[in-house]
């Protein structure tokens, strides 16, 4: 499960995060792969925080999991806030908060790929 979440927090740094050095708007992107990725953040990103997080609450995966699944779940929101023009928080600045989730999502993807890299080499991991 640990390679579909990292794969799908990379999608929603794609769409968040197009490329560097464009400032291109998730509207302008292909519609269908937008919104597949949004809803596999939203439904991954709900299953890390209260089926696997909540399950292992004292444990460093626990909340490495509930602090992931958040971000992608904000990160889901987000997508949908500036995919929608008639959305209820349209007007809102989100720029501060856009770039801090986008931040947690990208520190939580390196930590699982290193992770399962580590796992690939049998080598120990945090526990």
């Amino acid at each position: 499960m640990g390679i579909v979440v990292a794969i799908t927090m990379l999608l929603g740094l794609m769409i968040l995060r197009p490329t560097p050095w464009s400032n291109e708007r998730i509207e302008s992107q292909s519609g269908k792969f937008v919104t597949f990725t949004m809803a596999a953040l939203f439904i991954l990103g709900l299953w890390n925080c209260l089926w696997y997080g909540l399950r292992h609450l004292g444990e460093f995966w626990g909340w490495a999991s509930i602090i992931s699944g958040v971000s992608m779940i904000a990160a889901a929101l987000i997508i949908w806030e500036e995919r929608n023009p008639s959305s209820v928080f349209n007007n809102l600045k989100v720029g501060f908060v856009r770039s801090s989730v986008v931040v947690v999502l990208a520190l939580s993807l390196l930590l699982y790929v290193i992770t399962l890299i580590q796992l690939n080499m049998g080598l120990p991991i945090m526990s």
